[in-house]
């Protein structure tokens, strides 16, 4: 059985336990460390894999007083690199959130601190290792769409109030949402072309989340609290869907561009047009991608589940479908909770450090052309 320890033991590193349960893994969560402990402990007191879970204020003492065979980190996005850091000095395999990191200076860090162990970390991007990423990545790889010379990716998220009712409203902590979303889709473009972008330009906006109340107003407290389409009230009453903050999205301090879009050039010459935004609502969703070739073309989304393939010469289209379960990320944060599993036994990261750090380089420029107002280089 693998001792693991938790550094941030909330929402994303309860969902990845449950990727865990499903697979009836031999893991025990040895310690975990989190300021809010005392409220987490009692909520798993009765979970087998907390069974003999030691508590920690602190990652420093929790990794001085522990032996662990592995470290998941889930706590806010500007500490990611911090306790990457101290995992990796320690020379533990890693499961580390994404992004990676949020500035230049914790890029620099993070890259000296993983160089020589970078397949020793799993970076939590499910999408890259869903069934139908997989499948497109056959498709790519067999040729049948000749020289890929264009990527039309999307993302209108449906679920986009949570990047304004709650801490992740602040930029400062989660860098932008180049950073927060979008480096999950140019890392799987980047796996499906193994084409690596260049250069960048981007432009961002903020059209719809943002309003003149009073900073700090939180939803309950307002008039309309029952009325508004982005209250935590819709949230849980109207949509059905479950609340992460009660933070007004209409106020003067909510942060985070609510569109976006990107397009980056890559080294053969190819071109990634990308946008995203987070003003849509339940089947307007959509998130995937063409790829254009010489010879045919193929495109998928997450969330129909299909991926529709048409050749040019013979006049074929090829249609496939895919059933995902109920769990997080199409099924990804299964076979994210698996390859974790198997770098504990010694096997080298699917989803390593490196493509983690380029995401992270390619959303840190798209953020720089955007304030710059033109194309920047992409340096890794």
């Amino acid at each position: 059985m693998k001792k693991i320890g938790f550094i941030g033991y909330g929402l994303r590193s309860a969902t990845m336990m449950n990727a865990f349960r499903s697979l009836e893994a031999d893991i025990q969560v040895a310690a975990a460390a989190d300021p809010a402990w005392p409220r987490i402990s009692p909520e798993v007191r009765d979970d087998p894999y907390f069974s003999g879970t030691a508590w920690y204020d602190s990652a420093e003492e929790m990794l001085r007083r522990e032996t662990l065979d592995g470290v998941f980190i889930g706590t806010r996005c500007s500490l990611h690199t911090r306790y990457a850091c101290l995992a990796l000095r320690e020379g533990l395999p890693l499961f580390l959130e994404k992004p990676v990191c949020i500035s230049r200076e914790q890029y620099a860090e993070l890259k000296a601190a993983g160089e020589g162990k970078e397949s020793r970390v799993v970076v939590s991007f499910p999408l890259r290792v869903t069934s139908i990423v997989q499948e497109m990545k056959r498709i790519v790889s067999s040729g049948v769409l000749g020289r890929i010379t264009m990527v039309q990716a999307v993302n209108n998220v449906p679920y986009g109030s949570v990047y304004y009712h709650s801490w992740y409203r602040d930029p400062s902590e989660t860098g932008g949402l180049f950073l927060q979303k979008a480096t999950h889709d140019v890392d799987y473009i980047n796996y499906l072309t193994g084409d690596r972008p260049v250069s960048v330009c981007s432009k961002t906006a903020k059209l719809y989340f943002r309003g003149d109340r009073p900073a700090g107003l939180t939803c309950p407290e307002c008039p309309e609290y029952r009325t508004c389409r982005e209250s935590s009230y819709s949230v849980a009453h109207i949509y059905k869907e479950e609340v992460q903050g009660n933070q007004c999205c209409f106020a003067e301090d909510t942060g985070n561009e609510d569109t976006a879009a990107m397009l980056l050039q890559t080294e053969s010459g190819a071109l990634i047009s990308y946008s995203q935004v987070f003003t849509v609502k339940k089947s307007a969703a959509r998130r995937g991608a063409r790829l254009i070739g010489t010879e045919g073309s193929a495109e998928f989304d997450f969330n129909t589940g299909e991926i529709r393939e048409d050749r040019y010469l013979t006049a074929q289209t090829v249609t496939h479908s895919f059933r995902f379960g109920s769990g997080q990320h199409f099924g990804g944060d299964e076979a994210l909770a698996l390859d974790f599993l198997n770098v504990l036994d010694g096997l080298p990261a699917q989803s390593g450090l490196t493509a983690g750090l380029e995401s992270a380089a390619i959303c840190l420029a798209a953020r720089d052309a955007d304030a710059a107002e033109r194309f920047v280089p992409i340096v890794y």
